[in-house]
């Protein structure tokens, strides 16, 4: 049976609901959920907890609420933000128990820290994903098998790469990461006889900002323009990495060598 909520918590209580759903909101966030759903499950969860008078404002990068006359008051920065929707999905269920009174605090918070700790997938799965996505991107864009072969090598590759050197930064990692792609496309597609385009195309697309893109689209449409901004620079500095990376590759290859790849 779930521990009861107490309808007008007192002072400490307030303080541990308030730190509660800012660790809510933050992992929403560092996992790749949208600044209105953060808002959203944030709110759920102060209206469950009886945690009157709470405002909040999310941005890409930072929660800032308060509570009651503004006697509690918090900032969370976040800095870094990743994709699991794993640990979005567990949060969500989380908050959608607490309106439904099934869950009390105590059981709230363990719940929100085993949440918080749900592994990412394996480097094997990683490395699968890449190497497979890859090939069917470059068939996708009109690559034959070829092609496909090249990608799914640079893929792979590019894969291992990511998860060995993932603590480095990450622009950094997307204009290495699109140069190795490049040069192993080069090399595979050469032996193989096949259109470098395709296969650096193919293999490119599983470093895009796709998720960045079109979460920043959904900002603007919802009105918040200054998340919108952020989220669209960022995508905007990794699509120009991997121009950068890819370029200054095929100028070096075609300087050394003489000859245009295609």
């Amino acid at each position: 049976m779930a521990q009861p909520i107490q309808l007008y918590p007192d002072g400490e209580e307030r303080r541990r609901i308030m730190d509660f759903i800012m660790a809510a909101g933050q992992t929403l966030l560092e996992n790749g959920a949208e600044v209105f759903r953060a808002e959203q499950t944030m709110q759920i969860m102060a209206r469950s907890l009886h945690l009157r008078e709470f405002h909040v404002y999310v941005l890409t990068n930072g929660i800032f609420a308060s509570a009651g006359t503004a006697e509690i008051s918090e900032v969370r920065n976040v800095p870094q933000r990743t994709i699991h929707l794993g640990r979005v999905a567990a949060v969500n269920e989380l908050s959608r128990e607490l309106a439904a009174g099934q869950v009390g605090l105590d059981e709230a918070e363990r719940r929100l820290v085993a949440a918080r700790r749900i592994p990412f997938p394996n480097v094997k799965a990683q490395v699968l994903s890449g190497t497979v996505g890859s090939a069917a991107f470059a068939l996708m864009f009109g690559g034959g098998l070829g092609e496909a072969a090249a990608a799914a090598a640079a893929g792979c590759l590019v894969s291992l790469y990511l998860w060995t050197c993932r603590r480095l930064p990450a622009l950094f990692l997307k204009l290495t990461g699109s140069g190795l792609i490049t040069l192993v496309c080069i090399a595979v597609c050469g032996a193989l006889g096949a259109s470098v385009n395709h296969a650096a195309i193919g293999a490119l697309m599983i470093l895009t900002p796709g998720v960045a893109f079109t979460m920043s689209i959904r900002d603007f449409v919802k009105g918040d323009y200054l998340s919108g901004t952020i989220r669209m620079i960022d995508a905007v500095l990794v699509a120009a990495c991997l121009a950068c990376g890819t370029g200054l590759v095929l100028r070096a290859y075609t300087m050394l060598t003489g000859m245009v790849v295609v």
